[in-house]
């Protein structure tokens, strides 16, 4: 069932069941990617439904899989010559309501977007293709001035960048760090609320994880949040605790370790260990799995073929449950509602098995839902194009599918979640 408001009124679902004993169903989208690493979620053709994204490294293969509705996945070719694909990002960087494409060509040391025409033919531009050994790639507003810009990390050369958008997509690269050690993982967000981007990094030979301070005009300034953090890969971050500030997430590769670091004062952040027994921790995610308004987290297990999950007992107290032990190779993961029932559901992609696959949460969802007006409002999601009327004389804000809180009166489509006075609601769904 789909439910939809207009332009006036926000409606959502509450779930009829919230429990924590989730049982998932595996769907594979494509069986033969090879060398599948990234993937990504967004509504590419702006039909209501989630498609998926990712890359390939050994095929070269950027690629869309379009969500008939049904759950049923069509593969979408963007690239067959992004040499050494390794990073996939969506968001409309144009500013003309269809959502772009951006990946990382690892062996041409380039970044690159690709322009949707509005029926989804792919145009590559390339912001940057002397970035030696580029391996992530991330799209937002870094400098407040509404357009989108680009952020993303170089393996060789121990640098993280963000490219600058003159607003008719002319991109100027700005430095923000050149002696980060094999940068793998990157991230964005207002680290210390003070309304400018900050960016995150994860050094894997550094063994260190450290986000860099925007003074509000983009000069960026170090501070560590971990160091002898071994072969640290990923990193992610959200309000974990619901304290109201942004918390870190990372992944001790070599350490085989998740912890979640606790913003005490912007400075200083408390490591708190969710796993330390993983046999290659890779990626990590973070949202509400099970409905009980705290953060869950979710991360896959390189050596031992493991997605899981960790339930979060409200208290920052995790406890390990499987989503599939059998996925070779798990490599990136995240969490999002794909097929439109109301609760969480889990993609990644698989290095060794060579497959792109997503695994369907049995928690109730929003069938059978009642539903109410923002102001009551405990759980659910919707869909609604147009402007976003949020209830007056509330604390709203909107959270993109990344954790980085954005305008609500600039909305691309696409998924985000709302908070209204302090309690986190699941989704909503942008469709035009």
């Amino acid at each position: 069932m789909k439910w939809f408001v207009g332009l006036s009124v926000l409606l959502l679902c509450i779930p009829i069941c919230l429990c924590a004993q989730i049982s998932w169903a595996k769907y594979t989208i494509d069986p033969s990617f090879d060398f599948a690493d990234a993937v990504f979620a967004i509504d590419v053709d702006g039909d209501t439904d989630m498609d998926i994204l990712s890359s390939s490294y050994n095929l070269d293969q950027v690629t869309w899989y379009e969500n008939d509705g049904d759950e049923s996945f069509t593969k979408r070719i963007i690239d067959t010559d992004c040499d050494g694909a390794y990073s996939v990002f969506a968001i409309d960087v144009d500013d003309d309501t269809d959502i772009d494409v951006l990946a990382v060509a690892h062996n041409l040391n380039s970044v690159l977007w690709y322009e949707n025409d509005g029926s989804e033919n792919f145009t590559e531009h390339v912001i940057d293709n002397a970035f030696t050994g580029a391996v992530s790639v991330l799209a937002l507003d870094v400098d407040g001035d509404t357009d989108i810009d680009v952020v993303a990390s170089a393996y060789y050369i121990n640098t993280i960048a963000w490219y600058e958008n003159d607003g008719s997509e002319n991109f100027t690269q700005h430095i923000i760090v050149n002696n980060f050690q094999v940068p793998w993982g990157i991230y964005a967000i207002d680290l210390d609320s003070d309304t400018d981007i900050d960016v995150l990094g994860a050094s894997y030979y550094g063994d260190e994880i450290a986000w860099w301070k925007n003074d509000g005009d983009e000069n960026f300034t170090k501070q560590t949040i971990v160091s002898n953090y071994g072969a640290a890969r990923s990193v992610y971050a959200v309000d974990v605790d619901g304290d109201t500030d942004i918390d870190v997430l990372g992944t001790a590769f070599a350490d085989s370790t998740i912890s979640w670091f606790e913003n005490i004062d912007n400075i200083i952040f408390n490591e708190h260990v969710i796993d330390g027994a993983l046999n290659g921790a890779l990626d990590v995610f973070a949202t509400d799995f099970d409905g009980d308004n705290d953060i869950d987290v979710v991360g896959t297990e390189y050596f031992d073929n493991n997605v899981l999950w960790w339930e979060n007992d409200g208290d920052e107290n995790f406890t390990k449950y499987v989503v599939d032990n059998a996925f070779n190779g798990a490599n990136d993961v995240l969490a999002i509602d794909v097929d439109g029932d109301g609760d969480i559901d889990v993609v990644s992609s698989a290095q060794s098995a060579n497959e792109v696959a997503w695994w369907a949460s049995d928690l109730a969802g929003i069938e059978g839902g009642e539903t109410e007006t923002a102001e009551g409002l405990q759980y659910g999601s919707v869909l609604f194009s147009g402007s976003l009327h949020l209830p007056e004389g509330k604390r709203c804000k909107v959270f993109n599918v990344t954790g980085r809180e954005v305008n609500k009166n600039y909305l691309a489509p696409g998924v985000y979640f709302i908070e209204i006075d302090g309690k986190v609601m699941q989704k909503i769904i942008k469709i035009k």
